[in-house]
């Protein structure tokens, strides 16, 4: 009985040996280095409505382009600019609140459409934004997500702070800062009766339905043949109706 105890003991002793052994020599998990990291925060600079009108007469820019629609908000942008929209409550038009030059902050859109891109969170507060892609020094083209040192930049409305970072773990800093492509408005075909609005007014219609809360509709028309960007205007569709709830104005 003694023997068998003895062995039943040793046998223990040898599995628990092995077990240790296994977990000692099983190789550690490596940890993400490639995060995007915190280079830098600073006050968020706005420009004044003045020097944007009189730089948009000297400059060539795409149109004006809806980024999201958010509760008693629009963002947009045109250019390297980037517009924030506050609606009036009484007559649900809008107003510009804030005008943002992306271009010292280093983001290119002035150059080529769709090179940068947005990501906001929910309530519009936080936008996300990067190129794209850049070129190197041997002008090679180097996509964000191939991009090590991939340079971005979130941009707090609500606490009027742009926070650069650097790193292109996008997942995780699209998680971290609360924002996603998830947010972006949904799209919606062109109605019969806004084909007809816009061809009674001679407007060209430059972007499709953004849906809010699943009942109105907003998007942005110019009129045909026309290539001053101010001429661009947002129009609402709300139960039926049609308004132009935003258009540049001299200053």
């Amino acid at each position: 009985m003694k023997k068998f105890l003895s062995m039943t003991v040793l046998l223990l002793i040898i599995v628990l040996a092995g077990c240790q052994k296994d977990q000692t020599t099983k190789p550690k998990q490596k940890t993400n280095t490639n995060d995007a990291k915190v280079v830098k925060i600073e006050k968020l600079e706005t420009m004044s409505y003045e020097d944007f009108y009189e730089n948009l007469k000297e400059e060539e820019l795409n149109d004006l382009d809806i980024i999201q629609v958010a509760d008693q908000k629009i963002t947009a942008v045109t250019g390297n600019y980037f517009l924030v929209l506050n609606e009036n409550k009484k007559n649900h038009t809008y107003k510009i609140n804030k005008i943002i030059d992306l271009h010292p902050y280093g983001m290119n859109y002035y150059y080529k459409e769709e090179s940068t891109m947005f990501y906001p969170s929910k309530d519009g507060e936080k936008y996300l934004i990067y190129n794209e892609c850049r070129y190197n020094s041997k002008d090679q083209t180097i996509n964000a997500k191939d991009d090590k040192e991939l340079k971005s930049i979130v941009i707090d409305l609500k606490k009027d702070e742009v926070t650069y970072r650097k790193g292109n773990h996008l997942e995780n800093l699209k998680k971290k800062e609360g924002v996603s492509e998830n947010n972006y408005p949904k799209i919606a075909k062109f109605s019969k009766d806004m084909k007809q609005y816009a061809k009674k007014k001679k407007y060209e219609l430059m972007t499709n339905f953004y849906l809010k809360s699943g009942k109105d509709r907003f998007w942005v028309m110019k009129p045909f043949y026309e290539e001053n960007i101010l001429e661009g205007r947002i129009f609402r569709y709300h139960e039926g109706k049609i308004q132009c709830v935003f258009k540049f104005r001299e200053p």
